[in-house]
C-alpha cells in the first residue's frame, strides 16, 4: 500500500518483475496492481534461445573447463523447450547446459566436449522420458510390446495391438507434437482387464507399474469438482491432477469410471485431449504431451454382452455403441478426441481359467520367497475360475 501511494505522487517510474501465477495470487485485486501496466514477457521461440545460449555458453565453459559443440547448445533448446515446460526458454536451457557440463567434467575430466547424447542424458534422468534416439533395446521393446502385455492381460487382442501401434507411433514423432502420445477409451464390463491393461502399459513401456496417476471419476461427480482437479487461486498446493503431472510429466493418467464425472471435468478432459494442457489454478500451464490418458467406462456393459452373446464382431458393437448407447452420455465432440475407442470383450472360462493360473503363480513366487511351496491342481484352477 505504501508503494501504491508512492506512485500515485509521480515521483518515478516503477519496472518490477513477476510470475503469471504470483500476479493473479498477489497484486491483481490490490491497489498496487491497479496502478500497474502489465507487460507479458513471452517465452523465447527455439532459434532464439539457441543464439542466447551461443552467449552464455561461453562462460559456464569457462566456469567448467569443457567446451560444447553447437549440436549441445541445439539439443537443449530443444529438448528444453520440449520437455521442461515448468521453467521457460531460455533459462531452462542454460540450467541444462551448466548440468550436462558439472557430469561431463566430472566423468571425463577437464578440455572435453559435450555432445548432444550428453543433453538427451541429462533431460531423460530429469523427466524419466526416453528422449535420445531410439536405440536397439527399445526398438525391441516397442516392436514386442503386444508379446509383453499378453503376459499380464489375457485376450483383449485388439486393446493391446491398439495401444502398442499408438506408442510406436509417439515414439516416431508421427504424432501432433502438443497433444498427449495417446487417448483412449475402453469400454467393457467390470473385470474384463481394463485397469490391468493400463497397469501392464506403466510397467513395460514406462519402466514402473506406479508411474501412472489414477483418479476415481465417481469422485467428481459435483460443479466443484473441477477446482479439486486444478486447484484455486489462493491454495498453493494446486490441484490433484495438475500438480501430479507436473512433478510427474511422463505418465498414465487413468480415469476410471468416466461416464460418472460430472460434464465440466468432461470439457477439461476436452482440452486435454485437443490442446495438450491445461492452465491450474493458480495460473501455471501444466504440459501433458507426454501422457497416455485412458479413460475406463462401463456405459454400454449389457449392450456389449448380449452383442457377444449373438455373435457380433467387435466393430459391429463398437459402431452400436458410438451411435446408440454412448449419445446419451458423452458429447459426439467428446468421443470424437480420442485417438481410439476399444471394447472389451467378456473373458471366455478358457481365459478366466488362465488368469486364474496368471494370478496363483504370482502367489506361489511370493510365498516361495517365503520358504512356503504352493501347488494348485487343474481342477481346483477351473473350480475356481
Amino acid at each position: 500500500e505504501t508503494l501504491a501511494s508512492e506512485l500515485d505522487k509521480g515521483y518515478f517510474i516503477m519496472i518490477g518483475t513477476t510470475t503469471p501465477e504470483n500476479w493473479t495470487k498477489h497484486l491483481e485485486r490490490r491497489s498496487l496492481g491497479s496502478r500497474l501496466v502489465r507487460v507479458n514477457i513471452l517465452e523465447l521461440s527455439e532459434d532464439d534461445a539457441i543464439l542466447v545460449l551461443m552467449g552464455k555458453s561461453g562462460f559456464i565453459e569457462y566456469q567448467n573447463k569443457v567446451f560444447f559443440s553447437y549440436s549441445a547448445i541445439e539439443k537443449a533448446a530443444t529438448l528444453a523447450g520440449r520437455y521442461l515446460r515448468e521453467v521457460k526458454l531460455p533459462e531452462s536451457a542454460i540450467g541444462i547446459l551448466s548440468e550436462a557440463a558439472v557430469l561431463v567434467r566430472r566423468e571425463k575430466g577437464e578440455e572435453v566436449l559435450v555432445e548432444g547424447e550428453d543433453i538427451a542424458r541429462i533431460i531423460h534422468e530429469k523427466t524419466n522420458i526416453p528422449v535420445e534416439a531410439v536405440s536397439r533395446e527399445e526398438t525391441d521393446k516397442l516392436l514386442n510390446l503386444e508379446d509383453r502385455l499378453h503376459k499380464r492381460v489375457i485376450g483383449q487382442q485388439e486393446a493391446i495391438t491398439a495401444v502398442a501401434q499408438a506408442l510406436r507411433r509417439a515414439r516416431a514423432e508421427i504424432r501432433e507434437e502438443h497433444r498427449p502420445i495417446a487417448n483412449f477409451l475402453f469400454l467393457g464390463p467390470t473385470g474384463v482387464g481394463k485397469t490391468e491393461l493400463a497397469k501392464a502399459l506403466a510397467a513395460e513401456y514406462f519402466g514402473q507399474e506406479n508411474m501412472m496417476i489414477r483418479l476415481d471419476m465417481s469422485e467428481y461427480q459435483n460443479p466443484d469438482s473441477v477446482a479439486r482437479m486444478i486447484g484455486q487461486p489462493n491454495d498453493a498446493r494446486g490441484g490433484l491432477l495438475t500438480e501430479a503431472v507436473r512433478k510427474q510429466p511422463f505418465t498414465i493418467v487413468l480415469l476410471d469410471e468416466l461416464e460418472k464425472a460430472h460434464p465440466d471435468i468432461l470439457t477439461l478432459f476436452l482440452q486435454v485431449m485437443d490442446d495438450g494442457r491445461l492452465t491450474d489454478g493458480v495460473g501455471r500451464t501444466i504440459d501433458f504431451s507426454n501422457v497416455v490418458l485412458i479413460a475406463t467406462s462401463n456405459a454400454g456393459s449389457q449392450f456389449i454382452q448380449d452383442e457377444v452373446r449373438d455373435g457380433a464382431s467387435i466393430e459391429r458393437i463398437k459402431t452400436g455403441l458410438l451411435e446408440k448407447e454412448l449419445r446419451g452420455i458423452f458429447r459426439p465432440e467428446f468421443l470424437n478426441r480420442f485417438d481410439a475407442v476399444i471394447v472389451f470383450k467378456p473373458l471366455t472360462m478358457d481365459e478366466v481359467i488362465q488368469i486364474a493360473w496368471l494370478m496363483l503363480n504370482q502367489i506361489s513366487k511370493r510365498l516361495e520367497e517365503k520358504g512356503i511351496s504352493f501347488r494348485a491342481e487343474d481342477e481346483a484352477v477351473e473350480e475356481l475360475a
